[in-house]
């Protein structure tokens, strides 16, 4: 998963300071796809520090992802206050209610090429980690701003518990890789089934 904000160190109140940056993290089997965010999309946030294996090699454990992390800016605050509110577990993500005003089709293709997967002839969204309430709201968004045609369906993981994932129908399919389809990487266009 990529583009997760976070506020970066505690201030003496045990709440994070006011600053944050942005850490992405991905599956090693895209580490083309984290290279090509820290080179070409977020290159002007980020430091020289090439993205790193995860977890550290030298810990003896094997390597699952490959990440990066930004330099903590303002601007990334304000991105963070609008996807993040505080609860006493921590800073919970959540889909902000003007999403239909965010939303752009290279946002969508990042979308995909992050949290989709191919479902049979649909495409999904992994979106167990939002309210069921978010997801409806991210699905109209998709919906009335794109034309997508989509439905939400229950998943219950190996653990029993239960979540939600939008799908993109196959229906759709035309409509949806004329918005994103050149805004994506070679080695992610599995994730479109090309």
């Amino acid at each position: 998963m990529t583009g997760l904000y976070k506020k970066n160190k505690k201030g003496p109140d045990g709440k994070p300071k006011p600053t944050a940056n942005a850490n992405f993290s991905i599956t090693l089997k895209n580490k083309e796809y984290i290279y090509h965010l820290w080179q070409n999309i977020y290159s002007t946030i980020c430091t020289n520090t090439v993205p790193t294996p995860y977890p550290n090699p030298k810990k003896g454990l094997p390597v699952t992802q490959i990440n990066f992390k930004s330099r903590a800016l303002p601007s990334l605050t304000l991105l963070h206050s609008q996807w993040y509110i505080w609860s006493k577990k921590g800073f919970i993500k959540r889909v902000p209610l003007n999403i239909g005003e965010l939303l752009t089709p290279i946002g969508l293709a990042h979308i995909i090429m992050d949290d989709g997967f191919k479902s049979g002839k649909d495409m999904g969204l992994s979106t167990e980690s939002f309210s069921l309430q978010e997801i409806e709201l991210l699905k109209c968004a998709l919906e009335s701003k794109f034309g997508l045609k989509m439905t939400v369906q229950i998943r219950h993981s190996s653990g029993g518990s239960l979540g939600h994932r939008l799908h993109i129908s196959s229906k759709s399919r035309d409509i949806l890789l004329s918005l994103v389809q050149s805004h994506f990487i070679n080695s992610m266009n599995y994730k479109l089934g090309l």
